[in-house]
């Protein structure tokens, strides 16, 4: 058979399949994006029942890095430990055993990229925030204060509101 032939095969076989492809693929739309909407807001709604009655609703992850650890604990932390549950990077293969629902929603919502260092803040009434503090600090580590001050400055700003909306006290 000629080549020709073989081409003219395959493009029937293209043009006979492509409406199945475009049905699984509407179905996936359909079927996926809901359910990740829908578990989002279980996730959101679970950690206010577990966490949001003892007034946390921030997941704070970082590492043992030098880059960040003292920072964030010396100068972070005490603003926001009432109002944390926190998940250590560095220890992430213990998460599964020790903090498997909180590994959840970090995995949830954190994506594939500066990841770590991260704030994610889920509360009622307000859209799950994803604060992401590892470009900032990576610039604060060549000199530059001023990404860091600003992320920082940003994130306290959603931190106040919700205390706010939520009549928490910020320490």
């Amino acid at each position: 058979m000629t080549e020709g032939g073989v081409n003219w095969k395959l493009k029937v076989i293209g043009i006979l399949l492509f409406p199945i492809f475009l049905l699984i693929g509407g179905l996936w739309l359909v079927i996926y994006f809901p359910f990740v909407k829908l578990y989002g807001i279980w996730l959101k709604y679970r950690f206010w029942q577990r966490h949001g009655k003892f007034g946390k609703f921030i997941l704070l992850v970082y590492s043992d890095s030098p880059n960040w650890k003292e920072y964030i604990e010396d100068s972070m932390l005490p603003r926001i430990e009432k109002h944390t549950v926190l998940l250590n990077w560095s220890r992430r293969k213990e998460w599964y055993r020790t903090h498997p629902f909180e590994a959840r929603v970090f995995n949830h919502w954190a994506g594939k990229r500066e990841f770590n260092p991260m704030a994610i803040l889920l509360s009622p009434g307000h859209r799950v925030k994803q604060i992401r503090f590892w470009k900032a600090f990576k610039d604060f580590k060549r000199g530059k204060e001023g990404p860091l001050r600003e992320v920082e400055d940003s994130f306290f700003d959603e931190v106040e509101k919700i205390c706010r909306d939520r009549g928490l006290k910020i320490a």
